[in-house]
């Protein structure tokens, strides 16, 4: 037994020293040092610092729609992302957006790498980008200088925050899943769609993947670590009577495959999904509401991300060189950011990040990692604490005015012309301080509507979440913003599944065709109390530009004390003219 300890001892002791020896780390490092002390045009500022993240990914995914299979791939890539800096820390060419000249744009910031590990090869590629990405820094920094004294900008904040080095190495993983296995697994949920005949578009997705992230700059930091993410996604969209489109979403999200419910859970799942929305297609809409509103489930895990999480993320806008570069970016992040010191939860609640979290009573943490996309070791950040009140953000190496240093919890959002790294969210945790808050959230929730003399509540269990867009949505969002068209993104999106309650038989009815109206973070302050069970959402944010993030929210079911439900302004849609032709 000693000497088993003694092996494992020095594997761990040697590993960092086995892994730097790879041909992947070696083409790193020569390459960084190679650039850190020679690249520069005559002239020029050369790099204050450079950094490499490579992100080595295996996936496979599956998809089938009603019973047939329609997309199946196992693939592997390698991409590098480099970071080149020049000035100094106090001031350098990042957080600001230009559009580059047009022959900039294609050798900067990132590019695939050779799979094999060819010491040469590698080194090509590496040397190439990094070029690329020193020119387009002198251009940035330069159209920034002249940005600042064109509008006549006297008030800055330091660029880029110093952090100790981070050396975190973990072993490489490999997928493991049997693709012939989910393809069958996948046709079979699917599947499931062909006894509900009011359903007009249906989708089953199996995706899994593992993501070995390696990272080194100037300032010696070096970490490997491996990210892990499952997940089985069902989408169905129907219309009512009248041509409102209706949709309906759910998702199992996890580290491996060996971590999903079982099948019988997922066709539950479907069943109930399904039939929900085959039952809201023949109802009118909801009358307008003003009451008290009670999310449940999903439901308050979105709530809670929506208004906190993306409220206390990304809290550093860039410098944007002209107003046209604003239209379609979609700034809805960072709106608690001047927050803090203040009330931004009742309080008896707390909340707090911790990205090192890998489970909660059991289950999976989607929103896992310990490293973050600029090699800084992940933190527990306390977001409210006493009070009720904002005691920080999340934060990567952009400071802010009132927040100096990174947190740990910098991820990349790569957008129209340049990426950079935004605080966001990990595994975001929201509870009552003991024995404050949690009450019989129902019996609590009809009290208030006695007290307000309305007939019925509203409770609310599922809130659309951010979904993959396709191009053409993407582009359609883009032209329309492009051309000064299109409303604001509402801070809270729309409602899936609600139910009003009766006040006095207590009996629950399915509703449909209502929206949050005129929310803001606000609606944090006004909840009232918690239930007693926490829920663990996991899920993908899928921003505008295209990016995903996994996540993690674990919150209990909460009670807002009056909010505004009003008919929902999603456009109509003629019917299809001819029925579902399986079931004609």
């Amino acid at each position: 037994m000693r000497a088993k300890l003694s092996v494992l001892l020095l594997i761990a002791l040697f590993l960092p020293v086995i892994l730097s020896g790879s041909d992947l780390f070696r083409a790193l490092e020569d390459e960084l040092d190679r650039n850190i002390s020679n690249l520069r045009i005559e002239k020029q500022y050369k790099p204050y610092y450079i950094s490499y993240r490579v992100e080595d990914w295996e996936y496979m995914k599956v998809e089938a729609s009603f019973g047939g299979l329609v997309y199946s791939n196992h693939r592997k890539n390698r991409d590098l992302y480099v970071d080149v800096r020049i000035g100094n820390y106090d001031f350098d060419n990042s957080n600001f957006v230009f559009q580059p000249s047009r022959s900039r744009i294609i050798t900067t910031e990132t590019t695939s790498l050779p799979l094999t590990d060819d010491y040469d090869a590698l080194r090509n590629e590496i040397w190439l980008v990094t070029d690329g990405t020193y020119k387009r820094a002198l251009e940035q920094l330069s159209r920034k200088k002249a940005t600042i004294q064109n509008q006549q900008i006297k008030e800055r904040t330091t660029d880029f925050s110093k952090v100790p080095h981070c050396e975190i190495m973990e072993p490489e993983v490999h997928l493991s899943a049997n693709l012939s296995h989910w393809e069958q697994k996948v046709v079979e949920l699917s599947e499931l769609f062909r006894t509900y005949p009011k359903i007009q578009e249906s989708s089953v997705s199996f995706y899994t993947r593992v993501n070995n992230q390696s990272f080194i700059d100037t300032e010696k930091s070096r970490s490997r670590e491996a990210k892990l993410l499952t997940y089985v996604e069902i989408s169905a969209k129907t219309q009512s009577n009248d041509g409102d489109p209706i949709e309906g979403f759910r998702g199992f999200y996890c580290h491996t495959p060996e971590e999903l419910p079982d099948v019988s859970v997922m066709k539950a799942a479907i069943e109930a999904m399904a039939e929900t929305l085959s039952m809201q297609v023949t109802m009118e809409k909801a009358e307008d509401y003003s009451g008290p509103v009670l999310f449940v489930g999903q439901a308050a895990a979105e709530f809670i991300f929506q208004l906190l999480g993306k409220g206390v993320s990304d809290p550093r806008s860039p410098l944007l060189e002209n107003e046209m570069l604003s239209r379609g970016a979609g700034k809805d992040m960072g709106m608690l950011t001047r927050r803090i010191g203040r009330r931004v939860l009742p309080d008896f609640l707390l909340a707090y990040d911790n990205p090192a979290l890998t489970e909660w009573d059991g289950n999976p943490l989607s929103g896992h990692f310990l490293v973050d996309d600029q090699g800084v070791c992940a933190e527990r950040v306390d977001l409210v604490t006493g009070e009720g009140k904002l005691s920080s953000v999340l934060m990567s190496r952009a400071p802010t005015n009132k927040v100096a240093d990174s947190n740990g919890h910098g991820r990349f959002r790569s957008e129209r012309y340049l990426g950079r790294v935004g605080g966001m969210v990990g595994n975001l945790i929201v509870q009552p301080k003991e024995g404050e808050g949690s009450v019989d959230l129902m019996t609590a929730f009809l009290d208030i509507c006695r007290d307000y003399e309305i007939p019925y509540g509203i409770f609310v269990t599922n809130l659309s979440p951010a979904r993959p867009r396709t191009i053409r949505e993407r582009y359609m969002r883009y032209f329309t913003a492009m051309s000064g068209g299109g409303a604001d993104t509402p801070m809270l999106s729309s409602v899936v599944t609600a139910y009003k309650v009766d006040v006095e038989k207590e009996t629950v009815e399915l509703i449909r065709g209502l929206d949050f109206s005129a929310v803001t973070t606000r609606a944090l302050r006004d909840i009232i109390a918690v239930g007693d069970e926490d829920f663990v959402y996991n899920f993908i944010y899928y921003d505008d530009q295209g990016n995903t993030y996994p996540m993690s929210t674990v919150t209990p079911s909460i009670l807002v004390e009056e909010m505004e439900l009003v008919a929902s302004g999603k456009k109509a849609k003629k019917l299809p003219i001819l029925s579902h032709p399986y079931f004609q």
